[in-house]
């Protein structure tokens, strides 16, 4: 299940099979991988560095209950490996917890409730998480989006910063 992640050692194909006789439409090189939303688009290369730049943790889970998607930002809260993506989210959650996580799935999905938060202290980090209910524009549920996010830091946030200050101190 981890070979996606780490590639195949027997084969991985480098010319693009082209079948004989069939006419390909040619897609101009600016629209492979172009992600077109209601505000915008992206193209995978963007969206991928946007979602694991932004400040959280997310992970989708579908309408069955199955890991679809996580980000991998550079510090991650609670760790992931590919090889939870296809699988149901109830593995991948301490037994201890599990009632919790089927109890919001099943809330989510019949409607009852649409957001729910929990903060918990590990190791000395202020954790917040979110789940959020996902649905289309008919109300229809999609899915599940968990963020987590350390807020240990803007925490401790006071009065306010209205110059340009960056990490190093530089301006």
């Amino acid at each position: 299940r981890q070979s996606i992640e780490y590639g195949f050692c027997l084969y991985d194909s480098k010319v693009k099979w082209r079948p004989e006789g069939v006419e390909l439409e040619e897609i101009a090189s600016d629209e492979i991988g172009k992600i077109q939303l209601p505000s915008g688009s992206f193209n995978v290369d963007e969206l991928t560095a946007i979602l694991n730049t932004i400040p959280f943790d997310m992970t989708f889970v579908d309408k069955d209950g199955r890991v679809k998607y996580f980000t991998q930002g550079r510090e991650r809260i609670f760790a992931r490996s590919r090889a939870i993506l296809g699988r149901n989210v109830r593995q991948c959650h301490p037994p201890s917890s599990v009632h919790v996580i089927e109890k919001i799935l099943d809330d989510f999905k019949s409607g009852r409730e649409d957001h729910t938060a929990f903060w918990i202290t590990l190791e000395d980090r202020f954790i917040h998480i979110e789940y959020f209910a996902l649905r289309a524009e008919d109300g229809d549920y999609l899915g599940t989006l968990e963020v987590s996010q350390d807020l240990t830091e803007k925490r401790k946030l006071r009065g306010e910063q209205r110059l340009l200050q960056y990490k190093n101190n530089e301006t």
